[in-house]
Parts: structure tokens; C-alpha cells; sequence
């Protein structure tokens, strides 16, 4: 019986210690995410944390999404669309935790930001609207036509190939009659130039 709790104990132990160091490489491998966007130039930004993101497991997406976004947005503050636009394209159930991030980095663009995750991931543009609202109620108003003019847009894009497809993709449209005008006779002797 002793040796069997000695046993136990150790794979407890050894159980606990795998679970640290998968913790601490994590750590590190967020840390390597970080470095990698930071150092890469405004304009690949997006593309290296896309990549980040793709390489992650599934269960490490979101954290990878979140230290890529952080650490490009500290490097890079005018790639702010871009770069949310791309991560959160590669990790979409990721919205909430990104947008808050950017609301944290750069709390004065709001309205972009609101815009941005809309527009990216639609599925959750109310829900991005609410947490801009909740850290920047002064601009609620401004939020909301913004949300309004995202909207109107889908609105607009998603009618455009309904109304092609009801004519089976094509436009077509009925040539107009060739209409030759009457010529105007007059029976009036001056009025027509050309009679005596």
C-alpha cells in the first residue's frame, strides 16, 4: 500500500510540474508572438500575427490573437485597422477579448475600433458596440452612426448579388425603338421658309 501512495504522489507531482512548465512555455511562446509583431514592419504587421494566430493551437488562439493585437498596436498605433481586421479574421470567437484589448491601447479611437470588429466579424458587432459604449459613453453617439453606417452598407452589399442572381447574374436590359421624328408641315405660307 506505501508503495502505491508513493506512486501517486509522485505522478501527482509530476502532473503538477508538466502543467507549470506548459504554462511557462506558453508564456515564452507569447512573449516570442509579441516579439515577432513588434518587430516587423506597420505594413506586415497583420500578416505576421495572422500567421502567429494560424500556427497556434485551437485552445492558445485567443491568447496568441490577444498578444499579437498588444504588441502591434504598441509598435505600430496607425495600423490599428489592419491589424484588428486581420486577427480578428484568423481568430473570429476571439472578438470580445481583441476589442477590448484595443479599447485599452488606444481608448481615443473608439469609433474605429467599433467599425473595424463590425465590419470583420458581424456575428458580434452589437456585443462590440456595447463594450465601446461601456469604456467611452462620451462618444455613445458617435458609436451608434457609425454601427448605423456599417449597417447600411451590409444592407447595401448583400441586395447587390441578390438583385444580379434573379436574372441569372447578368444585366440585360430591352433596346429602345428607333423613333424617327414627323417632320412638321405647315400650311401656312410663312411660316414654312421653303414654300413661295
Amino acid at each position: 500500500m506505501k508503495s502505491f501512495k508513493k506512486i501517486s504522489v509522485t505522478l501527482v507531482a509530476l502532473s503538477a510540474f508538466t502543467v507549470v512548465s506548459v504554462h511557462a512555455s506558453s508564456a515564452a511562446e507569447l512573449e516570442l508572438v509579441g516579439q515577432k509583431v513588434a518587430a516587423s514592419k506597420a505594413v506586415e504587421a497583420p500578416a505576421v500575427a495572422v500567421k502567429c494566430v494560424n500556427k497556434a493551437a485551437k485552445e492558445d488562439k485567443e491568447q496568441v490573437a490577444v498578444a499579437a493585437l498588444s504588441a502591434g498596436l504598441r509598435a505600430h498605433p496607425a495600423a490599428l485597422p489592419s491589424l484588428l481586421t486581420a486577427v480578428i479574421k484568423a481568430a473570429p470567437s476571439a472578438t470580445d477579448a481583441l476589442v477590448s484589448t484595443a479599447l485599452d491601447l488606444a481608448p481615443d479611437s473608439s469609433v474605429t475600433i467599433v467599425r473595424v470588429a463590425s465590419e470583420a466579424n458581424p456575428a458580434k458587432s452589437e456585443a462590440v458596440l456595447a463594450a465601446a459604449v461601456k469604456r467611452a459613453p462620451a462618444m455613445k453617439a458617435s458609436m451608434e452612426r457609425e454601427m448605423a453606417a456599417v449597417r447600411s452598407r451590409r444592407i447595401v452589399a448583400s441586395t447587390a448579388p441578390a438583385a444580379a442572381g434573379l436574372g441569372g447574374g447578368t444585366v440585360t436590359q430591352t433596346p429602345r425603338p428607333v423613333v424617327i421624328p414627323p417632320t412638321q408641315v405647315s400650311s401656312y405660307g410663312g411660316a414654312d421658309g421653303g414654300r413661295p
